[in-house]
């Protein structure tokens, strides 16, 4: 190789970036990601929103045949989510990449989600995986990931370098072995951990979105912005939970000085009074303070987009969505806390990043090629072409000082979500990979239909009995 991979070099390119899902976990689209799928033995990756309705099967993307791009002996293959948003940062990327690294080539290979969901964990098995592979955090949690990807906390420079670069909420959205670093945080939609206000609907009613200084205040201008037909039926959710629900429950536990899980014990047990307490909550937006109901909309993504709600929680992504594909004037926001809250805490969803092959600590010159690209790939110059048309959020602590972030479509709301959001969120680290069932449970006893102690017990067996599984799977 004609460059090797030095801290300098790290630090020129800089780690950063955000985790979770793109539009993939977040809103499935036709020309998007489809919904999750079982794949492999040991992960079922399932959004862990409240179920949506069914809707039409979207038409198969065909996977794109591989693009090789440089003449370097040196090949590394990538495998990412064949999508417009990464088909763009890869495309910037790597013309870049080989002209600062004349020995590699890349090999790119634009994969369907369900099929790359599919294709990941069996190819890691048998030894034919990627060198660089885009994944999504809740596709692995269910494993040893150390067995899944290559530790690369050292080659980095150790972990100093990484907490210099990284928020480190961004390397825990997964079980790891305590300060090392087995993927690369990209983006994040972080459904529950921001809230996204129709700014038209604010200024109609005098609302000051930008200064909320509690939950309890959306909550009030939820109340405000909430309209009804002559006969009392909502005809606009001045706020809406729905799509968000599940992952509210836990940040409100949280605040409320509970805990849903126990990392060391791995016992669940959303059943407490906290828990309960946190469920009422959400349970009474519907029922007293009435901001929102189960009638109005089934898809809570298309009301938005016909105005028909003014704030909602369903991931800071979905600004842009709104923002270019409907034309509605939107923003973003922290999630704020509770005027109560014992702890100053947020959960903000599972997330995407990248893992390397471990098959590369054989290799020398090739893991340092494909270390470069992967930081690259998570690097200033490449999220900033993201934040042009996605307004998500990364992990990097230089990208938000970067003074290019005023410049670009989304990079102030990204911003300001980021710096405040990352600081305060946590993860549970457990090993359930498809929370699908026990967020059914909670929505259940949110439309009335199951009693909030039900639910959560319900919730708390279904979720035992899988995380019970997985820790005897992986030998802990």
């Amino acid at each position: 190789m004609e460059k090797k991979l030095d801290r300098r070099t790290f630090l020129k390119l800089g780690a950063g970036a955000g985790a979770a899902a793109f539009l993939a976990a977040c809103a499935p689209t036709a020309t998007e990601a489809p919904p999750a799928q079982t794949g492999g033995e040991e992960a079922t990756a399932v959004p862990t929103s409240t179920p949506r309705p069914p809707t039409p099967e979207p038409t198969p993307i065909p996977t794109a045949p591989p693009k090789q791009i440089g003449e370097g002996a040196n090949e590394i293959v990538v495998w990412y989510q064949d999508w417009d948003g990464a088909n763009r940062i890869m495309n910037f990327v790597t013309p870049l990449f080989v002209e600062d690294y004349p020995d590699v080539s890349v090999n790119l290979q634009a994969i369907g989600y369900t099929d790359l969901f599919n294709k990941m964990l069996p190819a890691i098995a048998s030894g034919t995986e990627g060198d660089v592979m885009m994944m999504y955090t809740d596709w692995v949690v269910g494993t040893d990931v150390r067995q899944v990807f290559l530790d690369i906390t050292e080659p980095a420079g150790g972990l100093a370098y990484w907490q210099e670069m990284i928020f480190p909420a961004a390397f825990t959205a997964i079980d790891v072995p305590e300060g090392k670093v087995f993927y690369l945080p990209w983006l994040a939609g972080i459904r529950g951990g921001a809230m996204t206000v129709n700014m038209d609907h604010c200024e109609e009613a005098g609302i000051d979105y930008l200064n909320f200084g509690s939950f309890e205040e959306v909550v009030e201008a939820g109340k405000a912005m909430t309209q009804r037909t002559a006969d009392g039926k909502i005809s606009r959710s001045g706020y809406s939970p729905r799509s968000s629900q599940y992952q509210l429950l836990w940040s409100l536990i949280w605040q409320l000085g509970g805990n849903m899980f126990d990392k060391e014990t791995g016992v669940w047990s959303h059943a407490t009074d906290e828990g309960e307490a946190a469920a009422q909550i959400i349970y009474d937006l519907y029922w007293k303070e009435e901001v929102c109901d189960f009638e109005l909309f089934t898809s809570e993504y298309e009301a938005v987009s016909q105005q028909l709600v003014s704030i909602w929680g369903d991931g800071a992504w979905t600004m842009s969505a709104q923002t270019d594909v409907a034309g509605v004037a939107c923003d973003n926001i922290v999630t704020p806390f509770l005027a109560n809250a014992v702890e100053q805490v947020l959960y903000p969803q599972h997330a995407a990043g990248w893992g390397l092959s471990r098959r590369l600590s054989d290799d020398a010159d090739k893991l340092d090629a494909a270390l470069a690209y992967a930081l690259l790939i998570v690097g200033a110059d490449a999220c900033l072409q993201a934040l042009d048309f996605y307004s998500g959020v990364m992990m990097s602590k230089p990208l938000y000082d970067d003074p290019r972030i005023e410049e670009v479509k989304f990079g102030i709301p990204s911003k300001r979500v980021a710096l405040g959001m990352w600081p305060v969120a946590r993860y549970t680290q457990d090993h359930v990979a498809n929370q699908a069932p026990a967020a059914e449970e909670f929505d259940l006893a949110m439309r009335n239909e199951k009693s909030i102690p039900e639910a959560l017990a319900a919730m708390d067996a279904y979720l035992q009995e899988q995380e019970d599984a997985a820790r005897e799977r992986i030998g802990m």
